[in-house]
């Protein structure tokens, strides 16, 4: 189950279940389609913005956590986000 612990030797590791991955990456699907663009932007510009710069989930390099996090976890997931593939 998510969350459960595993020790292995010095480490804990997350046991994680595939459905509560699933389930986690459909709720971030969701927040980059909601949180992530500027909804009204496109309409104006004719083109997508993105919030990146005010993102609690960016790296200081830039990296997008909750698109690493997809990619780990669930690189067969179809349609995710709303900034196209990855």
């Amino acid at each position: 189950m998510l969350g459960q612990k595993v020790r292995t030797g010095m480490k804990m590791q997350e046991d994680f279940d595939k459905e509560e991955i699933s389930k986690a990456v459909a709720l971030l699907d969701l927040f980059t389609k909601t949180f992530c663009r500027y909804k009204y932007d496109y309409e104006r510009f004719d083109d997508l913005k993105f919030r990146c710069d005010e993102c609690p989930f960016q790296k200081a390099n830039g990296d997008c956590l909750v698109k690493l996090f997809k990619i780990k976890y669930a690189p067969d997931y179809q349609d995710f986000g709303s900034m196209g593939d990855l």
